[in-house]
C-alpha cells in the first residue's frame, strides 16, 4: 500500500508490504514517483492518464510494475482519492497477481485448444462439472446425433433422458464405480437416442479429475458413434455363426502358416478351440510332416488354388485323413496375403470305402468258391466215403488200407479247404445256439493243450456271470483252435497264451466302432500271446485270404480270414491288436443269446453205426453221389427209392404213399430244386421228415448265414458215420435241428 501526490506523482507514504514487494527502502520511495515503478514503455500512458485528471473517487485495474531488480510483475490496483496533509492524494492498494494471471492465461489457452479440438474431431466432446452438475457439449453433438449443444448444456439430465433405459442403470453404475475406485479413466458402451428418435450405438470414455482430497470434480470425455461398426460386427458375427454351422473345418492362415481364423467345425474335427489355435503355426499344430504343408502352400501360391487328400493329426495325437480345398487370398496390390482352407474329415469315408472293397473281395471269393464248392464237395463226398469204406474192409491188408487212409486224409484236407473258403466268404451254413463260452473252453481244454507246445503256458481268465453267446459251437471251436495255433507259431521259443471271456455293451455313441459292428450286447473271447507281434503293414492284411508270413507249406493263409468271416456271419466282429515284440491280441465279439442253452443228443461219435429199415426217397442229380449214398443207406438196412432230379422226386412222392424220409440235394438242375421239392412234399405228406444236403447251399436254405427254422441239413462232404447218425436222428424224431 502506498499514497502518492496526484499532481507530482511522488510517493508520500509506503507500508512494509510495499517495501518487501518492490525491494525499495522507504528512503528510496520518498525520492521516487510512481512512474519510477513502471516499465519505460508504460510511462507515456501513465503521464497521459495523469494529465487527464482524476477519473473518480475509486479506480481499479491491473498494471505492469517494475521491481528494483528489474523484474516485471502484474499488480491489481485499487485506488481511492482523498486529501493527505492538505494535498490531493490517492491511496493505492496493490496485489501481485502475476502467477494468477499466468495460470488464467494457461487455462484460456487450454480452453481454446480444447474448443479447437472439439470443433474438428468426429467424436462428441463433453465436459462435466461433477460439483455443479453442468455439462458442456461440443458442436459434434448436433453434427453426429442431431441434438443442439446449447439446449443440452444445462445439466446431466439431458444425457440421462437420451441413454436407452435398458442401459442407463448399468452405465451410471460403471461411472460411479470408477469414481469410487479412484480410477483415472472410464469407458463403456451403450445405446443413445438421436434427435430423430433413432438409436445409435456409442462408445464413451472419459478422464476423471480429482481434487486434493481425491474427490471427483470434473470429467472430460468423448463419445463416438460406432453404429456402422456395430452393424458390420453383427454381420460378421452372423457370417461367423454360419461358418460355425458348417461341419467342415474352415481355416484361414497367412503365407507364413500363422492361423488367422478357426471355425467351430475345425474345433470339432481337430479338438483345439479357436482360442488355442489362432496365432499358432498350422504346420506344428496339424501336420506330422510339415513338408506336406509346404508343398500345398507353394502350389496354392503358384496357381491360386489346390485340392487333395492330406494326413493330419488331432489334439489327442490321433491321425486323420482330410480332404483339403484351398484358395489364395490377395491384398489390394495383388500380393499373396492368406490362404482359405476348407477341410473335410474323410477318415470314416475311407474306412467305409475300404470295407466296401473288402466286401467286394469277399463277394468275388464267394462267387469263385460257390462256383466250385457244389461240384467239388459232391466229388469229395464219394471219395471220402468210399475211402473210409475201403479202409474198413481192407483192415487185414495193411498196405492197401494205408492207401485208403491216405485217400481219405487227402479228401478231408480238400473238404477243409472248401470249408475255410466258404467261412471267409460268409457262405457256410451256420446253426447258432446259446453257448456258454466258459463251458466250451473247458470241454476243448485238452484239445488246445495238445495242439500247443509244452513250453507255452496257458491261462484262462473267465468272468463270472458270463452271458451265453449266440453262435455255432462247432465253428467257434474251429476258430479258437485256429487262433491258438497262430499264437503257438508266433512263440517258437515258448511264452504265454491267455484266453479271456467277458461281457460288453456297445452303444450308439461308441465312435471307435464306426460301421464295423451294430450297437448291442456281446460276449468277448480274447486270445492273447506274448509272441513276436506284427508290423503295421502285416496287420492291415492279416484278414486277407491266402495272405501268410509263414514258410511255404506251413500255412494256407486262411486261418484268420476264416475267423473273420465266421465272426461277421455270426453278426459279430473281430478286432486285432499287435505291435512288433509286444505280442498279439485277437478279440471276437459274439452276440449275446436270448434263448436258453439247449442240450442236443447226437449219434455222430458212436462206434457202431445206427441202422434202420424205413423207406427213404433219395433225390440227387450227381450220379456218383447218388450211387454212393444209396449203397451206404442200403448197407444200413434202409429201403431206397432213387430220383435224379426234383421232378422225378415229386413223381415218386405222388405215387408212393409210405415214404418215411425225403433226403434231397438242394442245388439241382431243372425247375424244381431241393427246397421247392420239400415244400411240395409237405403238401402231399404234411408230416414227412425232410433232410437237405449240399456242399454250397447259398440262399436256398441259409439266410444271413443261418439255417431256416425247422430245416435239417447235412453238409457235404460227409462221412458214412455222419450220414448214418443224421438219418437215424431224424427218423427217431430227435434231430433238434442237429447240424453235422
Amino acid at each position: 500500500m502506498w499514497v502518492y501526490n496526484v499532481e507530482t506523482l511522488q510517493f508520500l507514504m509506503v507500508n512494509d508490504a510495499a517495501v518487501a514487494l518492490y525491494g525499495y527502502s522507504r528512503q528510496d520511495f520518498s525520492k521516487m514517483t510512481i512512474r519510477d515503478i513502471r516499465p519505460p514503455e508504460d510511462v507515456p500512458a501513465l503521464l497521459e492518464s495523469a494529465t487527464q485528471g482524476p477519473r473518480g473517487i475509486e479506480e481499479s485495474g491491473v498494471w505492469r510494475h517494475r521491481l528494483k531488480d528489474g523484474r516485471i510483475i502484474f499488480a491489481e490496483i485499487s485506488s481511492h482519492a482523498f486529501e493527505f496533509e492538505g494535498r490531493n492524494a490517492r491511496l493505492i492498494m496493490a496485489q501481485d497477481v502475476t502467477e494468477r494471471l499466468a495460470a488464467e492465461q494457461k487455462t484460456r489457452e487450454s480452453e481454446e485448444l480444447f474448443r479447437a479440438v472439439s470443433s474438428v474431431t468426429t467424436d462428441v466432446i463433453w465436459d462435466w462439472n461433477v460439483i455443479t452438475g453442468n455439462l458442456w457439449w461440443s458442436e459434434g453433438l448436433k453434427t453426429v446425433f442431431g441434438h443442439s449443444p446449447e439446449e443440452s448444456r444445462r445439466n446431466l439430465e439431458f444425457w440421462k433422458m437420451r441413454v436407452h433405459p435398458d442401459d442407463l442403470e448399468r452405465v451410471l453404475g460403471s461411472t460411479q464405480e470408477a469414481m469410487d475406485s479412484k480410477e483415472q479413466n472410464w469407458e463403456d458402451q451403450y445405446r443413445f437416442f438421436r434427435g430423430d428418435g433413432s438409436i445409435a450405438h456409442v462408445e464413451d470414455s472419459a478422464y476423471i479429475i480429482y481434487d486434493r482430497q481425491r474427490k471427483p470434480v470434473r470429467c472430460v470425455g468423448g463419445m463416438t458413434d460406432v453404429s456402422a461398426r456395430k452393424e458390420a460386427e453383427d454381420k460378421l458375427a452372423q457370417q461367423a455363426a454360419l461358418l460355425d454351422m458348417a461341419r467342415d473345418a474352415i481355416i484361414v492362415h497367412d503365407i507364413d502358416q500363422r492361423i488367422l481364423f478357426w471355425n467351430k467345425g475345425a474345433e470339432r474335427i481337430y479338438g483345439w478351440t479357436a482360442e488355442e489355435a489362432v496365432g499358432q503355426s498350422l504346420g506344428q499344430l496339424l501336420y506330422c510332416d510339415e513338408l506336406d504343408l509346404l508343398t500345398y502352400v507353394a502350389a496354392v501360391v503358384a496357381t491360386g488354388d489346390w485340392s487333395g487328400e492330406i494326413a493330419q493329426k488331432r489334439k489327442d495325437g490321433s491321425r486323420i485323413a482330410v480332404e483339403v480345398r484351398c484358395s489364395l487370398m490377395r491384398d489390394g496390390d495383388g500380393s499373396p496375403r492368406s490362404i482359405l482352407s476348407i477341410n473335410s474329415d474323410i477318415t470314416r469315408r475311407l474306412a467305409v470305402e475300404e470295407q466296401l472293397r473288402q466286401a467286394q473281395k469277399l463277394e468275388a471269393v464267394g462267387q469263385l468258391t460257390g462256383g466250385v464248392a457244389h461240384d467239388f464237395n459232391n466229388l469229395l463226398t464219394v471219395i471220402l466215403g468210399n475211402a473210409e469204406v475201403l479202409a474198413e474192409r481192407l483192415s487185414e491188408d495193411e498196405s492197401l488200407r494205408r492207401l485208403a487212409e491216405m485217400t481219405s486224409a487227402a479228401a478231408q484236407k480238400g473238404a477243409d479247404l472248401i470249408h475255410r473258403l466258404l467261412a471267409f466268404a460268409r457262405r457256410q451254413a451256420l446253426e447258432p445256439q446259446a453257448v456258454d463260452l466258459n463251458l466250451l473252453l473247458k470241454d476243448i481244454d485238452g484239445l488246445l493243450r495238445r495242439a500247443l507246445s509244452e513250453n507255452i503256458e496257458v491261462e484262462f481268465i473267465q468272468s463270472a456271470g458270463l452271458w451265453n453267446a449266440l453262435v455255432d459251437p462247432s465253428q467257434l471251436e474251429t476258430a479258437i483252435l485256429n487262433l491258438c495255433i497262430n499264437a503257438r507259431d508266433a512263440m517258437p521259443l515258448g511264452g504265454r497264451l491267455m484266453i479271456e471271456t467277458r461281457n460288453i455293451s456297445i452303444g450308439k455313441d461308441d465312435v471307435d466302432w464306426n460301421a464295423d459292428i451294430s450297437p448291442g450286447q456281446y460276449v468277448i473271447m480274447a486270445i492273447s500271446d506274448t509272441g513276436i507281434g506284427m508290423e503295421s503293414h502285416v496287420l492291415t492284411r492279416a484278414f486277407e485270404p491266402f495272405f501268410t508270413t509263414k514258410e511255404v507249406g506251413k500255412g494256407s493263409g486262411l486261418g484268420l480270414s476264416m475267423v473273420f468271416g465266421f465272426a461277421k456271419q455270426s453278426n459279430g466282429h473281430v478286432k486285432i491288436y499287435s505291435k512288433p515284440g509286444q505280442g498279439t491280441t485277437v478279440k471276437m465279439y459274439l452276440p449275446k443269446a436270448i434263448q436258453a442253452k439247449k442240450e442236443v443228443r447226437s449219434y455222430a461219435n458212436h462206434a457202431i453205426l445206427p441202422k434202420g429199415s424205413e423207406k427213404i426217397l433219395l433225390v440227387e442229380d450227381d450220379e456218383l453221389v447218388l450211387s454212393y449214398v444209396a449203397a451206404q443207406l442200403e448197407n444200413l438196412g434202409y429201403q431206397i427209392i432213387s430220383a435224379r432230379n426234383g421232378q422225378e422226386g415229386l413223381h415218386a412222392l405222388r405215387e408212393i404213399a409210405d415214404i418215411d424220409l425225403l433226403f434231397t440235394d438242394v442245388i439241382m438242375p431243372g425247375s424244381l430244386n431241393g427246397c421247392q421239392l420239400a415244400e411240395e412234399a409237405r403238401k402231399i405228406q404234411p408230416s414227412i421228415p425232410i433232410l437237405l444236403t449240399s456242399g454250397y447251399a447259398e440262399n436256398a436254405i441259409v439266410h444271413q448265414g443261418r439255417l431256416d427254422l425247422g430245416v435239417d441239413f447235412l453238409t457235404k462232404p460227409y462221412r458214412p458215420r455222419d450220414l448214418a447218425a443224421k438219418v437215424r436222428l431224424i427218423l427217431d424224431g430227435k434231430s433238434g435241428r442237429q447240424f453235422i
